[in-house]
């Protein structure tokens, strides 16, 4: 009968609204978990950009800290080579000077030794002619004297020989010392180097 349609249809239009509303309230919860993954992927995003941020610039700060250390210890080592530097000129004027000092009680003592052998010579002339012997006496005197300065300027030059190796020694180990500072310079010029270059790169 048509009231057994209408009554049908007034059910289906019924199961048909609350399917569109079951529809309606699905698709809005699809919207809202999609928004809400959405948010939450972004928020990841955002968390872990900070994080890297934060690592990019603790590294950055590292390389900087550790930049500043190499360039402090490269102060230090162009102080010490200013300071060697200087050291070896010191002595080199001392090593100079004592060698003028040896050469000159060398010349003294080789006057000293002709003068002698002079004397030696005359003393055994005139003790051969048996000349007087109290100017034998005199002549035996002043060969003992000259003897006695020949002796103390020999102690003396030793003394100065071996001062002299010692100073020579110190020279070489400043010397060694100075190539071992350079050779710093050059690994801390080197690592300064590559440190700016990751610093820019970092940038």
């Amino acid at each position: 009968t048509m009231k057994e349609t209408e009554e049908q249809l007034l059910v289906v239009s019924r199961e048909n609204q609350v399917l569109k509303l079951k529809l309606e309230a699905t698709r809005e919860a699809g919207v809202q978990a999609l928004r809400s993954a959405s948010q939450k992927l972004y928020e990841n995003y955002q968390t872990r950009s900070e994080e890297m941020k934060k690592t990019h610039e603790r590294e950055k700060q590292q390389i900087q800290a550790y930049n500043l250390q190499e360039e402090e210890k490269l102060q230090e080592s162009t102080e010490n080579i200013s300071r060697l530097a200087e050291g070896i000129e010191e002595k080199c004027t001392c090593i100079a000077e004592m060698e003028k000092r040896v050469q000159r009680m060398e010349e003294e003592k080789k006057i000293l030794i002709e003068k002698k052998m002079s004397l030696e010579k005359m003393l055994q002339q005139m003790m051969s002619r048996n000349e007087d012997s109290k100017r034998c006496l005199d002549l035996q005197q002043q060969i003992s004297t000259l003897q006695e300065q020949i002796s103390h300027l020999q102690h003396v030059i030793q003394a100065q020989h071996h001062g002299l190796r010692g100073v020579i020694q110190e020279a070489e180990e400043l010397n060694n010392e100075l190539r071992s500072q350079d050779k710093k310079i050059e690994n801390l010029t080197d690592k300064l180097t590559a440190l700016e270059a990751q610093v820019k790169l970092e940038s």
